[in-house]
């Protein structure tokens, strides 16, 4: 029997099978209906089964099918709405693929018990490409999950960016319009800005966070610039905010390049936050040129990181580890501000490293090139 035939004539005891083997995957603690178990399994079947009978040209049978054929739209189409409905019913990406796969084996299994294989080289033939069929079906369902978690991504970044800063906008003139107007102390109105000022660095962090997870890499628009008079800039409202610490600011050279201004002021901010939260003052920033680009370090005395935590610092929502403890979250925030820093240097091209002892401090040093890979480079002065 031809597998295409074995496809339609016993579709439904194939259907059978996925509905058994996708209800043993339990979405959100609950077993799911039988209707949303078969969802479009049967459109990508018949699909599959089309493009079977379709004779593919002498040349591309080690090819998969052709995108522009209408069989391979249908499939397309089948695969994609599959990948709505699993992700609307809770399904993870990779729960999706385990299906595909326990799909595939129940197939074959099935038309080799029915007598199929036996006729070579065509039942061969149609084995290749019924298995080009289903990796296309397979891409064309993750690719469609992926599209769809990005768009989900977007809007939350939005909804958190726009519906919750606006309110905490409103919060911190309304403090401000209190003081002026005399209704409120200025003490009280500090701790009431101080706190939106915290919220809004949260929020910060968690869409970073959030499009590093979705793109990969943390997105910056580089621009030609001096890096010292945006540290200059940073650490003049760092003091703002800490007005009784010490910072200081040493720079030598030229600092001119490409980066993006936002990202750098962003990278420091974050690391004077960390060396004065969990550090011992003076803070000192130091800049100096290197070959082929530009560094700087964020120094602090204080109870030193224990080496076997150096790198662990650096992953998202955790801060470290205390002496026989686990993995712990910051005590202040969500504990993304030094990953957020890593992934702003390494979309920069650069690197950041951290150097603990009781006897010199804490250090970290990042190194960066004058100009991102994909830019031109900056001109000599």
């Amino acid at each position: 029997m031809r597998l295409s035939t074995h496809l339609r004539v016993n579709a439904e005891e194939i259907l059978v099978a996925w509905d058994t083997f996708a209800a043993t995957l339990v979405q959100d603690g609950s077993m799911m209906d039988p209707a949303t178990l078969r969802d479009h399994a049967g459109e990508i079947l018949a699909a599959i089964a089309d493009e079977l009978d379709r004779p593919p040209p002498a040349d591309k049978l080690d090819t998969p099918p052709d995108a522009s054929d209408g069989a391979s739209d249908d499939l397309e189409a089948a695969a994609g709405t599959h990948a709505d409905t699993r992700m609307v019913s809770g399904f993870a990406i990779d729960a999706m693929i385990t299906e595909y796969r326990a799909f595939r084996t129940s197939i074959v299994q099935l038309w080799l018990a029915a007598g199929g294989g036996r006729e070579q080289p065509r039942d061969m033939e149609d084995l290749v490409r019924f298995h080009q069929s289903m990796d296309q079906a397979i891409a064309d369902s993750v690719a469609r999950y992926t599209d769809q978690t990005r768009k989900s991504t977007e809007l939350f970044i939005g909804i958190l960016g726009h519906d919750i800063r606006n309110p905490l906008g409103t919060i911190s003139m309304s403090a401000q319009y209190l003081v002026r107007s005399g209704k409120l102390e200025a003490s009280a109105a500090e701790t009431i800005i101080n706190s939106v000022v915290r919220i809004n660095s949260v929020i910060e962090h968690v869409v970073d966070f959030t499009r590093v997870q979705s793109e990969g890499m943390m997105p910056i628009k580089p621009v030609p610039g001096d890096l010292a008079l945006q540290f200059a800039k940073v650490l003049a409202e760092t003091r703002a905010r800490y007005p009784r610490s010490v910072l200081s600011l040493e720079s030598t050279g030229d600092f001119n390049g490409f980066w993006d201004e936002g990202r750098m002021g962003q990278l420091l901010s974050n690391l004077l936050t960390n060396a004065l939260t969990h550090g011992g003052e003076p803070v000192k920033v130091r800049l100096w040129e290197e070959a082929g680009g530009v560094a700087f370090s964020v120094h602090n005395l204080g109870t030193p990181i224990p080496l076997q935590e150096q790198q662990r610092i650096f992953r998202p929502l955790v801060r470290g580890m205390a002496a026989g403890q686990g993995e712990r979250r910051e005590t202040s925030g969500l504990g993304l501000g030094l990953f957020i820093c890593q992934e702003i240097v390494r979309a920069h091209g650069g690197s950041l490293d951290v150097i603990s002892t009781a006897a010199d401090g804490t250090t970290f040093t990042v190194r960066l090139p004058r100009s991102v890979p994909g830019t031109p480079a900056p001109r000599a002065n």
